[in-house]
């Protein structure tokens, strides 16, 4: 990791000096920044990632406006900008301030999320420049050209482009292109069900329970199918699904246990997931002590 860093920060000072340099140069350094990593992922401590993913996002955006089609940096970029707008919406959720402060927050999020969302777009659009166009105006047949290793990209896309209005919800254009974001997540259903431990299983969750003439039925198909992919050891599905479904049909007893179970997922026994699950966790304890903003009766009958 220590090496990484130092890559990233080379890498930057010699972008920033020097407009000319060698694109090939950087399409080696981009290779292995975007080669992935666990680093984050593992961290048990949101804050210190927050804080420290800032620089690496301004990296990755300096590369590419050297070598501006380099498919793992656009990938990085957008999973990038996805993850910490994330981030910054569950700080603002859980955060006590004025209500104006929180819904910048939020806004920002939002933003953010649309910037990693443009990003996934951009790979998308790498083998076919009409592709958003496209997209925009026929997704169906814009997104069936589309093949198993461009998977990823249509996760963040879609994942991005909804979470995008889940963080400002005064948008009517997001809310009009809602139904444009769930498509391209279909789309990895068709193509990989099981991509990433069925984190498209877990969006349709709360896609499902969210959006209007949402089908609860298909929410609760969709989280049986991502708990087995993900044997139980992601605890923000159980939140998907509580906060989604139970909070939908008032089944406050079900919420307690989907919220308990959330708090009992081993932070170590998915390394990959620790700073996604501490997150929910924090998450968790904070709905349990709020259950009254999202229930009539919070007697558990």
């Amino acid at each position: 990791m220590i090496g990484r860093l130092g890559a990233m920060a080379l890498t930057l000072v010699l972008v920033t000096a020097c407009g000319a340099i060698n694109r090939m140069a950087v399409n080696v350094v981009g290779n292995s920044l975007s080669a992935g990593g666990t680093v984050f992922a593992s961290d048990p401590d949101p804050d210190l990632v927050r804080e420290a993913v800032p620089f690496g996002l301004k990296t990755y955006e300096s590369l590419l406006a050297v070598s501006p089609k380099h498919e793992g940096l656009l990938l990085a970029a957008a999973s990038g900008f996805a993850s910490y707008a994330y981030l910054l919406e569950q700080e603002a959720l859980l955060a006590d301030g004025d209500i104006a402060t929180v819904r910048q927050q939020r806004e920002r999020a939002s933003r953010l999320y649309l910037r990693g969302r443009d990003y996934a777009l951009r790979g998308l659009a790498l083998r076919d420049e009409s592709f958003v166009a496209h997209l925009r105006g026929d997704p169906e047949a814009a997104l069936a050209k589309l093949g198993s290793e461009q998977v990823p990209f249509l996760y963040w896309a879609g994942v991005s482009w909804a979470a995008a209005l889940g963080a400002d919800k005064s948008s009517p254009l997001l809310l009009a292109e809602l139904p444009i974001a769930a498509a391209l997540v279909r789309r990895v259903l068709e193509l990989d069900p099981e991509f990433d431990a069925g984190a498209a299983h877990e969006f349709l969750v709360s896609y499902e329970a969210s959006r209007p003439g949402g089908d609860l039925d298909a929410a609760r198909l969709h989280y049986t199918q991502a708990l087995a992919l993900q044997r139980g050891n992601k605890a923000s599905l159980h939140l998907a699904l509580a906060e989604g479904v139970c909070v939908n049909e008032q089944n406050v007893a079900e919420f307690r246990t989907l919220a308990a179970r959330a708090m009992a997922v081993d932070l170590d026994a998915e390394p990959e997931w620790r700073v996604v699950n501490a997150l929910a966790q924090r998450r968790a304890a904070w709905l349990v002590e709020h259950l009254d903003e999202f229930f009539i009766d919070t007697e558990i009958l």
